[in-house]
């Protein structure tokens, strides 16, 4: 069981070399040196953006502060052997990420239709990087060079180094390990691993002496025995993950008890006649670290070699990250899993200090347009007692109470916040990262600064539902919290004569949440006068607890039942209901009310949800609607319906809060 750090080896002939900092890590042979050989080469399905939010920049930018060579190929032809040739052959190991977000996360909406754009392609165009890009990126470095170790990591296949659900095909499949055929993946945010993995092969171990690295997944040979004895644990099967949903509870729970770097154990699972191995996740990056991954000379702009724009760039330009990792566990995030429970935040001089070099920087217009993280205000908020979170299993440190340990000081932030207001050349300060209101309300000052100084117009939280049943199996906090944070928001409006609005995000479909508990919160909605226009549709995601819920329709926890909408037609009512105050949406609000058995719910008046009137599904697709409206692409062999603009809008926030850094 790994507990300690490893020991530091001997210095490298790498880490002897002075770190050189190029403009921009280079894409083609022509930025190379004649005849110049990298250490690590890169491979990613987004485009290269060098800005520490793109999980490759970070990577690349690390290795070459540890004296490492490295290089970017991005989104090439995976069809195409020799495009992966573009730099020639690493010295040291390929890097292989499907990119900062799930490649089918990226590609569907919840109702899986494609999406109409990429935000982390030139010029927002869809189509230009595979399914589940991880697998078709390996094999082509496998078949372009032979004998060069691949190394796997990013969100895709962190969350998929074990057997998971795959809600696109409907079914368990494997680890991605296995079937990209990597010789590594690299689990969670990375840094630490992969300088260890470079460090290893620089010194002339092969790719089996990295199996000893905290943070990766190996597989074992065919004839070869899977690591046994104290500190290792042994997961259901792949096999039993598809035959009996309590098995595949059962792993989940397993890979989040045991996701604790500090006391975490080695993790072994058997798929077919070979085992997946996982070590015990890596530590996380110290402040200091952090502050010296942040202040490496990232350009902050897209490779010059891009003639459009890219989305993703344009709305991170103007923001700082000040943390990473979540404490609140929430059941349908993966944020857990992959980034950490832990959170780890900056040093408000190193923060300062980049805010400085923005001031300085020609044409910035004075405007910080977010200064956040996964959660804003978990900034320094981390638990208290060493002792106590050296042994913790705990998946959330707030639910269902907040730990005793768990450190709820408000005061850094807020000290930040004043501090940067006050720097010449700062004209404004907003947070657009996520808040978690029941931590806000611990705070005497903290929503009234919000709402004075730090709104730009409208501020987004995520209350996800109403109904308590809901709220517990999403592991989010009652929604009284929410109404009091809503009332205390409005109330500092209105005392500094503001007119700034509040903006909920919900989500319908999640289980636990059946026709009860969806009326519930439309019934919520109504006496708040609450009218959003952007709902999430639940997506089981690789990894997560209520992904398992979805599999299994039970609780892993309690092992009680819990509902389940499947299909379009039940998912889609749901999200309808949530819309009852849209006029075109009302036949759908009759059609689900009249199959729930809840008519009293139509009609006139202050207790209804919806005129009367006709009444068809949303999924029906009416002929006068759909012949018109609805277009088609082929995908993997069948027709796939394309989202619509609107669907875009309403899940654009949910593609950006699944990325990572």
């Amino acid at each position: 069981m790994h507990t300690e750090p490893l020991p530091q080896p001997a210095p490298t002939p790498a880490a002897r070399r002075p770190a050189r900092h190029r403009a921009f890590l280079p894409m083609s042979r022509d930025e190379l040196e004649p005849g110049e050989q990298l250490d690590v080469i890169l491979v990613t399905g987004d485009a290269y953006v060098d800005h520490p939010s793109w999980g490759v920049a970070a990577v690349g930018r690390w290795l070459e502060a540890h004296g490492y060579t490295v290089g970017i190929i991005a989104q090439p032809d995976w069809t195409d052997p020799a495009a992966f040739t573009a730099l020639g052959r690493p010295r040291l190991f390929f890097g292989v990420t499907a990119g900062n977000m799930d490649t089918m996360v990226n590609k569907f909406t919840a109702a899986r239709r494609l999406r109409s754009s990429d935000a982390y392609t030139p010029g927002g165009q869809a189509g230009h990087r595979p399914d589940r890009a991880t697998i078709p990126y390996t094999s082509r470095v496998k078949q372009a060079y032979k004998g060069v170790p691949v190394i796997a990591g990013g969100v895709e296949a962190s969350l998929r180094r074990l057997a998971h659900y795959d809600f696109w095909q409907e079914k368990i499949r494997g680890s991605i390990l296995l079937e990209a055929k990597a010789d590594l993946v690299v689990y969670g945010m990375g840094e630490r691993q992969i300088i260890d993995i470079a460090d290893i092969l620089d010194r002339g171990g092969d790719i089996a002496a990295c199996r000893a690295v905290p943070g990766v997944a190996w597989a074992t040979g065919a004839a070869e025995q899977p690591p046994t004895g104290a500190g290792v644990l042994t997961l259901p099967s792949l096999d039993a993950c598809r035959a009996d949903p309590e098995a595949f509870n059962q792993l989940t729970l397993m890979m989040y008890r045991e996701s604790n770097p500090q006391c975490g154990a080695t993790l072994i699972q058997q798929h077919g006649d070979r085992w997946v191995v996982q070590n015990p996740a890596a530590l996380p990056l110290r402040t200091e670290e952090l502050d010296r991954l942040h202040e490496l000379p990232f350009a902050n702009e897209a490779h010059p070699c891009y003639r459009e724009p890219i989305p993703a760039l344009q709305m991170m330009t103007g923001s700082v990250m000040v943390n990473r990792g979540c404490s609140g566990g929430c059941s349908f995030c993966a944020l857990t899993i992959h980034q950490g429970k832990d959170v780890v935040s900056r040093s408000t001089e190193s923060i300062k200090r980049e805010v400085a070099r923005m001031v300085e920087k020609p044409g910035w217009n004075g405007i910080i347009t977010d200064l956040g993280g996964p959660t804003a205000n978990m900034f320094h908020m981390n638990c208290q007692n060493e002792a106590a979170n050296a042994v913790c299993r705990r998946v959330s440190c707030l639910h269902p109470v907040r730990c005793k340990h768990y450190g709820t000081d408000h005061k850094p932030y807020i000290g930040l916040l004043r501090d940067l207001r006050q720097t010449p050349g700062v004209r404004k300060v907003f947070i657009n990262s996520g808040i978690r209101y029941d931590l806000a309300s611990l705070d005497d000052e903290f929503v009234e600064e919000l709402a004075r100084h730090h709104t730009q117009g409208q501020l987004s939280v995520a209350p996800e539902h109403a109904a308590d049943n809901s709220l517990h199996l999403m592991r989010k906090p009652a929604v009284h919290y929410f109404t009091d944070f809503m009332r205390r928001f409005v109330k500092a409006n209105e005392d500094q004569g503001k007119k700034q609005f509040l903006v909920p995000y919900f989500q319908c479909a999640h289980p636990g949440t059946g026709p009860e508990e969806c009326i519930q919160l439309a019934l919520y909605m109504k006496a708040e006068g609450l009218r959003p226009r952007q709902v999430q549709m639940f997506m089981p995601t690789p990894a997560t607890l209520a992904t398992a819920m979805y599999v299994s329709g039970k609780d892993p926890y309690t092992k009680q039942p819990v509902a389940v909408a499947r299909g379009l037609k039940e998912r889609s009512r749901q999200r309808a209901l949530l819309f009852y105050w849209k006029k075109e949406e009302a036949p759908h609000v009759r059609e689900a009310l009249q199959a729930w058995g809840r008519t009293d719910l139509i009609g006139n008046g202050p207790g209804k949800l919806v005129p009367p009137g006709p009444a068809w599904g949303s999924w029906s697709r009416a002929a006068a609607h759909a012949k018109d409206s609805v277009r088609f692409d082929t995908h993997m062999g069948v027709q796939v319906e394309r989202a619509s603009k609107e669907e875009e809008a309403e899940q654009a926030w949910e593609a950006m809060a699944t990325t990572s850094c």
